[in-house]
């Protein structure tokens, strides 16, 4: 017995070290844990967790490392990998982890609720932090969802154009929503250990189904954490519990350390995580798993859920997005501990009645379906507190709504609701409402009713006009009414004294209340787009402020009384026509981002010169002609754009903002660089487009951090052999210039990644060096519009090519090389002389955008090539092969039977035999004269088996030629015409 435990000790420790985790004797095998190993593992956990809740009270008083903030595939999903040296710490994390989510759930409910920043993203990137109130009287659930999604990101994709981004995630889906709030006691932690010899047996079999659905080639992909990692998470503690489920997830090493998780406690809330496997149905194993509280089975092709779905009776959280389910069993109504349902981007056209029997759901994703009317199974779902049905075909709602009396969040986007339901108005604990896309005309004045409203989503609609009892809602925190056609806005506007973002973009304002200024706790007001001439003359009051977005108006002067808002960060007024910006705008010290792009300024105005915030400056479509020295003291500015001015010069003030990342002058009259540009150390991006430059600037090749350089559109003739100074340059732009041949100082630059030589206007390249093939990082190449006849062979060596642009050029052949560049995704070709293809073109696997327009080809025909399908061109191909071989074995058996002895010397000559095989040829006596001539051919075929049949062909018509047999000349080139003009 001694000797075959210490056997078991050895294997034990040779699975230990293949897993890469120190599992302390945690990880053996079911058959190998002993009686008095279970009790001590038992005891063990009961420790631990007695230690863990010690360290949880500790972790608790930190509020700041805790992780509310949820995404769209896992509740903050963090890429974390398990190492072997923090395997053991992560097992006694995982206790750790459950004790404060415990700890997290009860200080959320005793706890009075603090004012919570909601992070909206604009249009153009910038973030702003507006915050958001939620009642202390509000249910402790209630309250987690509203703050873990920050009230303001709840819903799935929204398809909106440029609104999605601060309203809803593109990608939220169930497993952004789910709460991990149960405590484990001592006594689950004993059951858990006692059932995890049954569970593991069971996930060993799932292990196995998965590695044979998913194959060999996919376990590779699995270990990477970026897509195994999306498992709830509240605190920063919980990373040790994540990391025990990703091994659990990953099918390879799955059978090696699942007993190594269950004894870490883990097995109480067990999840299956099959996203993107390729699954056409949900492995049987899964519904085997007792304790299975989790499933995730987004993004596969399952079209149908069987029966035994019912059988998970624990499950809490199902989420099956992106499969192209067409219905639902009416056996989910077993699943009675469900909380959470996701089943967005799928084909259902209805749900089942009995999911009226979910008596604990509380959040429900049904968005991306054919739903056309709204579903009557829901409306007894009075325990329901999220429900997104956006971009589905409802166009009304029924009056037994009203029974969701819980529903504090509902997403209707991009639907087909033409009048805005009542129904909705008397949801009374209705914190967020979206409806944008719709068809909506007015709103009722029911909308007063919804009294515990607090963000409100309409854009997108046909509003004319807004009821005053929308200005009831004393609640209310944001409010879009972007893209209707709105003109008036109602002086009751003051009552929203809880505003904190309002966004009346793309409507049809020629002014705004004055009484707006009253809503002083507003901090985005988003009015771009309007015919507005001035601001409320008391913008002043507006003391919070931080971005007015004003772009798009027709406003002429900026009012000096925006000096005076203190929290400014944020000014967007480009596309009006000020000519003049008041210098008092230095006040605002806070300003971090000023759009100003496209006015009639005569000048730089020397106000911005003392915002020693900003960061960012357009000034781009005005009409300055000078740079003041003033400039110089924004010395933080990281990003500054002055194109399409009047700038006759690079001036050397500019040199001084050494901060600067990225710069704009193009489309001025610049034709020359100051050497101080050398100072700008940190410059990454330069464009200098549509100058007067005649020679490549010489001093730019002193900028050591520079990554893109576009000097298009001017008059440069050469390349100065400085440029090989540019050692991180990843994307070069030389285009419509005046270079009289390919630049091969180019071709020394081996970090970059993108050139671009397309001469619709400028000088013709004629030709390309083979040195280009130095160019080994290189992703992307344009030589389209030149002169080009060929590309080199050299073309092969850039592996990492993924898009090569030559159209509009001379090119009639393509290299053997071609075929080579496994990487290679986009292939743009047309409008050259093409007559032939390569035969292996399949060797292009990765290629998806592929043209061949505008070529005389022959082989395939220009109908074949018409569908821009790789797939269609290589069968051509393939069969093209095959009958040339035919023909050209019937070629060689015409020409054996042809050739007199006269010419039988001339002949083998010419098909490059030496003497000393000619003479072999002729004495053999064994032979007659026509199969002499049919072995010298055979021969020469197999010394040349690098040429295609077609080749080949073309090759034997030469030699024909030169040995003036003009009649069998004749006949195999009728015979070649005659089969090219056959259609396969």
């Amino acid at each position: 017995m001694s000797e075959n435990l210490s056997t078991s000790r050895k294997e034990k420790n040779e699975d230990e070290v293949t897993a890469g985790l120190n599992t302390e004797g945690l990880n053996k095998s079911p058959q190998e844990v002993s009686e008095s190993d279970a009790r001590k593992d038992s005891l063990q956990s009961i420790e631990n967790l007695e230690m863990a809740g010690k360290s949880s009270t500790r972790s608790l008083e930190k509020k700041d490392e805790l992780i509310i903030g949820l995404n769209t595939e896992g509740l903050n999903e963090i890429p974390h990998e398990v190492t072997e040296a923090d395997a053991s710490k992560d097992i006694l994390q995982s206790f750790e982890s459950f004790q404060i989510i415990e700890g997290l759930s009860t200080s959320m409910s005793n706890e009075k609720e603090d004012y919570e920043n909601i992070a909206d993203c604009r249009d153009d990137g910038m973030m702003v932090l507006p915050q958001e109130v939620f009642e202390t009287d509000s249910k402790r659930d209630t309250i987690q969802s509203a703050e873990n999604f920050e009230i303001d990101e709840v819903f799935s994709t929204s398809v909106l154009p440029e609104k999605k981004s601060d309203e809803f995630p593109a990608d939220l889906n169930a497993e952004g929503l789910m709460e991990l709030s149960q405590k484990i006691s001592e006594r689950d932690v004993g059951k858990d250990t006692l059932c995890s010899l049954e569970n593991l047996e069971v996930f060993q079999k799932l292990s196995t189904s998965v590695l044979q659905e998913t194959g060999d080639d996919e376990i590779t992909t699995d270990l990477n954490a970026e897509e195994l990692n999306q498992i709830p998470q509240e605190t920063v503690e919980g990373d040790a519990k994540r990391n025990q489920l990703q091994s659990e997830e990953n099918p390879e090493i799955a059978e090696k350390v699942s007993t190594h998780i269950l004894h870490a406690g883990k097995h109480e809330e067990f999840m299956v995580k099959l996203n993107a496997k390729g699954l056409r149905e949900i492995p049987q194993v899964v519904f085997e798993i007792q304790t299975l509280k989790y499933l995730h089975l987004n993004n596969n092709e399952i079209k149908t859920l069987y029966k035994n779905l019912g059988n998970l009776t624990n499950l809490e959280i199902l989420s099956i997005e992106g499969n192209g389910l067409i219905a639902l069993p009416p056996e989910i109504s077993l699943l009675h501990k469900l909380r959470v349902l996701n089943i967005s981007h799928n084909q259902l056209s209805c749900l089942p009645k009995e999911l009226s029997k979910l008596v604990n759901i509380k959040q429900l994703f049904v968005s991306h379906n054919n739903i056309e009317e709204f579903p009557a199974a829901l409306e007894g779902l009075e325990t329901l507190e999220i429900l997104d049905l956006a971009v589905n075909n409802i166009k009304t709602l029924p009056e037994n709504m009203v029974s969701m009396k819980n529903l504090n969040v509902l997403n209707l986007d991009s639907n087909q609701i033409l009048i805005f339901p009542k129904v909705l108005c008397y949801l009374p604990n209705l914190i967020k409402l979206s409806i944008s896309g719709n068809l909506i005309q007015g709103l009722p004045k029911d909308i007063k009713e919804l009294r515990r409203l607090q963000v409100l989503l309409v854009n997108h609609n046909k509003l004319i006009f807004l009821p005053v009892q929308l200005f009831q809602l004393a609640k209310l925190q944001k409010l879009r009414l972007d893209d209707n056609k709105l003109d008036v806005l109602s002086d009751k506007v003051e009552n929203l004294q809880e505003l904190r973002v309002l966004s009346l973009a793309n409507n049809l304002f020629r002014s705004i209340s004055e009484n707006l200024c009253n809503c002083t706790m507003l901090e985005r007001l988003i009015l771009r787009g309007n015919q507005l001439t001035h601001l409320p003359n008391r913008m002043h009051r507006l003391k919070h402020l931080r971005e007015l977005c004003i772009s798009r108006n027709q406003m002429d002067n900026l009012d000096e009384q925006i000096s005076r808002i203190k929290d400014l960060s944020i000014i967007e007024a480009s596309g009006n026509a000020l000519t003049c910006i008041p210098v008092e705008i230095k006040n605002c010290m806070q300003i971090i981002k000023v759009d100003l792009s496209y006015n009639k300024l005569p000048q730089f105005p020397v106000g911005l010169c003392a915002l020693v915030a900003l960061k960012i400056l357009n000034l781009s479509g005005n009409y300055i002609s000078e740079i003041i020295t003033e400039i110089s003291f924004i010395e933080n500015l990281e990003h500054l754009e002055l194109s399409r001015n009047k700038l006759s010069s690079f001036s050397e003030h500019l040199c001084r903002l050494t901060k600067l990342i990225y710069l704009d002058l193009s489309e001025n009259e610049i034709n020359s660089i100051p050497k101080e540009v050398s100072n700008m150390k940190y410059l990454q991006v330069l464009l200098l487009y549509h100058n007067k430059f005649v020679s490549f600037p010489r001093e730019l090749c002193a900028l050591n951090s520079l990554q893109t350089l576009d000097l298009s559109e001017n008059q440069i003739q050469c390349i100065p052999s400085d440029i090989c100074n540019l050692q991180v340059i990843k994307d070069l732009n030389l285009s419509n210039n005046q270079l009289v041949s390919f630049p091969s100082e180019i071709c020394h630059l081996s970090s970059l990644e993108k050139l671009k030589l397309c001469q619709i206007n400028g000088l013709k390249l004629t030709k390309l060096p083979e040195e280009l093939s130095k160019l080994t990082c290189l992703r992307e190449l344009d030589i389209s519009h030149n002169a080009l006849k060929e590309i080199p062979e050299g073309i092969g060596e850039l592996k990492h090519l993924v898009s090569l642009t030559a159209n509009n050029n001379y090119i009639n052949q393509l290299p053997r090389s071609l075929t080579s560049l496994s990487n290679l995704q986009q292939l743009n070709l047309s409008e050259n002389q093409l007559i032939y293809l390569p035969s292996d073109l399949q060797h292009l696997q990765s290629l998806k955008d592929i043209n061949f327009d505008g070529n005389p080809l022959i082989r395939p025909p220009q109908e074949v090539c018409k569908g821009k399908q790789l797939y269609t061109i290589v069968r051509y191909l393939e069969s093209a092969d095959e009958r040339d071989g035919k023909i050209l074995q019937k070629i060689l058996k015409i020409i054996s039977g042809n050739v007199s002895f006269e010419n039988f010397e001339f002949f083998c000559q010419k098909l490059q035999f030496n003497n000393a095989e000619i003479k072999s040829l002729e004495n053999n006596r064994s032979l007659v004269l026509e199969e002499k001539i049919l072995q010298a051919l055979e021969s020469w075929k197999s010394e040349n088996q690098a040429l295609t049949p077609a080749e080949m062909i073309d090759q034997l018509i030469r030699v024909l030629t030169m040995t003036g047999m003009h009649y069998l000349t004749n006949k195999v080139k009728a015979l070649k015409l005659y089969t090219q003009s056959l259609k396969f």
